[in-house]
């Protein structure tokens, strides 16, 4: 009986280890147009594994995550909460807290506002970008 229990309890660990989830999405300027380059900061809160939460398992190492010539990310994730921290250069940045679940896909598709400190010393200099079209 204690092999049996031992190896199920092996074989619940194996599987918590592989258990991933999905985060993906878009970064946006106010216009519409998409971000390419945008730093993406994931950061795991433990704070729900030290209450006792098991599905908190997250990682120890912050992931950063660089957004492709459309805008878009995407990364594997342990199950947990994370803070999600997103900044490109001239836009102010911005964050949110998800939360992975096992086998789940968050979307996160923010929306970055022109800094007003670089507007305000660019003035007019500013030349706005044009929307990314999907392809049908």
């Amino acid at each position: 009986m204690r092999i049996y229990i031992l190896i199920v309890l092996t074989l619940t660990s194996a599987i918590s280890i592989f258990a991933q989830g999905t985060l993906k999405g878009t970064v946006w300027d106010s216009g519409g147009a998409a971000i390419a380059g945008a730093v993406v900061l994931i950061h795991w809160d433990s704070a729900g594994s030290t209450v006792g939460l098991n599905s908190n398992v997250g990682i120890k190492e912050d992931v950063v995550v660089r957004t492709g010539v459309r805008g878009d990310f995407a990364v594997s994730l342990p199950p947990g909460f994370y803070d999600l921290f997103v900044s490109s250069m001239a836009f102010t940045p911005t964050c949110r807290k998800v939360r992975i679940l096992d086998g789940g896909t968050v979307t996160f598709d923010p929306r970055l506002q022109a800094s007003g400190l670089v507007t305000e010393e660019l003035g007019t200099k500013i030349i706005p970008l044009r929307p990314i079209r999907k392809s049908k």
